[in-house]
């Protein structure tokens, strides 16, 4: 699995004033590209199950929906965006809650991490406060 996204901070690049994230900069409700510049993209040369959901080997678009107590991981068949446009949910591979919890330490930079276990893995989103985590696992 590779992951590539761009990395934005709390603090504003221009004034280097602290931002209000989630609930700010990032709306609630509201679909983001899941990182700054281009779109994150994800590639998996296996079949997956995410979250429940069949995600076969291939290259995808992720964007998320975060709200306050619950985010949705959207994985889009369509590749090739910058910036913020989504493309609709006709482009959606598949939709899957995320689990949102507190970070013992403020995240300065957006992070996408991953946490392995044997063929299992758990996709960590980190920033300001906020950790927005999904079940990855290779389909048998």
């Amino acid at each position: 699995m590779k992951t590539d996204y761009s990395s934005p901070r709390t603090h504003d690049p221009k004034t280097h004033q602290p931002r209000k994230v989630f609930g700010g900069v990032v709306p609630y409700g509201q679909v983001w590209r899941t990182g700054a510049n281009e779109a994150t993209t994800f590639v998996t040369d296996t079949n997956l199950t995410v979250g429940g959901k069949d995600v076969p080997a291939g290259s995808y678009t992720l964007f998320t929906v975060p709200d306050q107590d619950k985010w949705v991981l959207v994985i889009s068949k369509k590749t090739g965006e910058w910036g913020t446009p989504y493309p609709g949910e006709g482009d959606d591979l598949a939709r899957v809650d995320m689990i949102v919890a507190q970070v013992p330490s403020p995240v300065e930079n957006f992070t996408i991490s991953y946490d392995q276990t044997g063929g299992n893995c758990t996709m960590n989103l980190d920033w300001e406060k906020t950790r927005a985590s999904v079940e990855f696992a290779e389909k048998k």
